[in-house]
């Protein structure tokens, strides 16, 4: 299953996870203008592990990160601080301040 999630998207998710995956990514688009879109996908119920992954598209770049935790909650946790860790390369790459 996969879910998309973009910039000025109002729409509540169908589940749990769904809406919480929204709610912890939606952040990254006020502090991260270059974001266009995360998408969210996530390995079973019934596996003993939870694997997310996560795919930002960026202005000229695709991010690909993944985490796995005890619960879809806790790794999707995971994969958004590797996420954030990304993108402040990314920014101090592209993005220099002025002086």
């Amino acid at each position: 299953m996969d879910i998309k999630v973009e910039r000025d998207e109002q729409v509540e998710g169908k589940n749990y996870f769904e809406t919480y995956a929204r709610e912890s990514l939606q952040k990254y688009f006020s502090n991260y203008p270059f974001i266009e879109s995360i998408k969210v996908f996530f390995r079973g119920k019934n596996h003993p592990y939870k694997k997310v992954k996560l795919q930002a598209r960026l202005k000229g770049k695709d991010i690909f990160v993944e985490a796995r935790g005890q619960r879809h909650d806790m790794a999707i946790d995971a994969a958004s601080a590797k996420l954030r860790s990304q993108m402040e390369k990314y920014k101090t790459k592209h993005y220099k301040r002025a002086s």
